[in-house]
């Protein structure tokens, strides 16, 4: 090897140690994905032998390493997404696999101390309409409407979510529930546009009056659920807290952040159901600094703010009676 590789290819190992710090386990990972013996992973790691052209693409792609950012060409210029384009109309395996990747990977740091984790959102996030049918439908039925193509349209009520992603879903909260600490910051029109979908929706007559009555009641409860939660900042059955912020700007998309001593992992939302999704230390510190900013421009209603959380679900039921 040159130089210029050498440090390429020192910059891999780093990267996977930096992913497994403990070296156990990155040999077990690499024994999984590569499908060799430990000790040839052994010899691998020690630089005793190269890993293989082929070796470094399955590695790079099951991790989510860019090759192109350890080159540091245009560094600051140019970091390293990967889109997770989930099919959801009729999820794959590999589909199903994507979704228990990220369930699994909130699994591995879900009691770590130092686990931080921020959200800035123009939806209803998974962590809140997962609990109620209807609405988590509707956003399904939102991502059809705008994947397909005009010749093969579904109402919302022939869109279906079948028992075993629904089960996927289910598992989601109980994992988010066990986040030792994590914030939210919504837009404050987050229930306007929203209720201005399922208007629009229902004017097309792609979502009939009883289906728009049973949303409207989820939307109540929801708020109702919401409001409750605002109070306390808990969870009821693990103790974990949760802070909700209303900004008092607009959201142009959605971000999420998640991070330990020794993990980042930087979100961004695509097409409304599907995430951009970054490990690079640079993009993780821009968008912690971005959520921690915007928090400056928002209003802590989660035990404290008592009179704006009052005002803001008072508003937002008035909003839902108009469906």
């Amino acid at each position: 090897m040159n130089m210029k590789e050498v440090t390429l290819y020192d910059g891999f190992l780093a990267e996977l140690r930096k992913r497994f710090p403990r070296g156990a386990e990155l040999t077990n990972a690499l024994v999984d994905m590569l499908y060799i013996e430990r000790e040839a992973v052994y010899r691998r790691l020690r630089g005793e032998v190269p890993f293989t052209f082929i070796e470094v693409m399955t590695i790079s792609k099951e991790l989510g390493i860019s090759l192109d950012n350890l080159t540091l060409a245009e560094k600051g210029k140019s970091r390293p997404f990967q889109l997770k384009l989930v099919e959801y109309a009729n999820p794959a395996d590999a589909d199903y696999k994507m979704m228990r990747d990220f369930i699994n990977m909130l699994a591995t740091v879900k009691d770590r101390e130092d686990l931080e984790a921020g959200h800035s959102t123009n939806i209803i996030p998974r962590a809140f309409c997962y609990y109620y049918s209807n609405i988590t439908r509707f956003y399904h039925f939102k991502w059809l409407y705008q994947y397909s193509h005009v010749d093969s349209l579904k109402s919302f009520r022939e869109v279906v979510i079948s028992p075993k992603l629904a089960e996927m879903q289910q598992e989601y909260l109980r994992t988010t529930r066990q986040l030792k600490s994590n914030y939210f910051i919504f837009d404050h029109l987050v229930f306007h546009y929203l209720v201005t979908d399922i208007k629009f929706f229902a004017s097309i007559n792609l979502i009939a009056p009883d289906e728009v009555q049973a949303l409207k009641e989820e939307l109540m409860q929801l708020l109702d659920d919401m409001e409750h939660f605002a109070a306390k900042g808990r969870f009821s059955d693990t103790g974990n807290e949760m802070f909700i912020y209303l900004s008092n700007i607009n959201l142009d998309t959605n971000y999420c952040y998640l991070s330990t001593g020794d993990f980042h992992l930087s979100m961004l939302k695509a097409f409304t159901l599907n995430m951009l999704i970054s490990r690079d230390a640079y993009t993780f510190e821009r968008l912690r600094s971005w959520l921690q900013s915007l928090k400056r421009s928002s209003t802590l209603i989660t035990v404290s703010g008592e009179k704006q959380r009052v005002m803001f679900f008072e508003e937002q039921k008035r909003l839902i009676e108009t469906l």
